[in-house]
């Protein structure tokens, strides 16, 4: 891959990868390299290589002959991704080495003014939980990277469906800089248990947002 097409690539690429996971496109749409390499100004192959990457980390569907969609998760599905994460991370607490490191607090949880004071805690979770598998292992930390990029646009609803997410959030990042081993599982436990509860909520209020935003 030359220098120019191995940029245009990493361009579509992370440009695709930040739109999903901030729900820009709505379950089910189809995306065309056509319209986005021209929206970006890109050529199409970069773009179509860019598209079967996200298909094989399981950010888009593709559908032979018909492109590349969005995917629509059931609330199965959802639960089954929440469960998938829960278990890396748990993995992550059998390694004497995953303990975090000093943490600071302003990074994890970045303050812009249109951001809403609730929505910043999910990506701050999802920072602290990689920090966290990164301390026992590279290769889980990339798989629960993968997890949490199909899990966002659901997680993104949270602030509508949950309440407390700041107090939570203070409440994880304390047990877990603790480093107690059983105390961490039993809070991932009950992280993604309130999740699991709530998972037919979440796409409730994904879809609802999605249905206002095309109006």
């Amino acid at each position: 891959m030359t220098r120019k097409r191995a940029d245009s690539f990493k361009i579509a690429l992370d440009t695709l990868r930040e739109e999903l996971r901030a729900g820009v496109h709505s379950a089910g749409s189809r995306l065309t390299a056509n319209d986005i390499a021209e929206r970006l100004s890109l050529s199409q192959t970069p773009v179509r290589e860019a598209l079967s990457r996200l298909a094989g980390e399981g950010l888009l569907l593709d559908r032979r002959g018909q492109g590349f969609f969005v995917q629509s998760l059931a609330e199965q599905d959802l639960i089954a991704l929440f469960r998938l994460e829960l278990e890396l991370l748990l993995i992550a607490c059998e390694d004497e080495r995953s303990s975090l490191p000093p943490l600071d607090l302003d990074r994890l949880v970045p303050t812009a003014p249109e951001t809403p004071p609730d929505a910043a805690f999910v990506p701050a979770s999802e920072r602290l939980f990689r920090v966290f598998a990164s301390a026992s292992s590279p290769p889980l930390a990339r798989h629960l990277g993968r997890l949490q990029d199909q899990l966002a646009p659901l997680r993104a609803a949270e602030p509508r469906v949950l309440h407390g997410l700041p107090a939570e959030f203070g409440q994880l990042l304390n047990v877990m800089s603790s480093g107690a081993t059983e105390t961490v599982r039993s809070a991932l436990n009950a992280f993604f248990a309130r999740r699991i509860g709530v998972a037919a909520a979440l796409i409730r209020a994904l879809d609802a947002a999605d249905t206002i935003e095309s109006i």
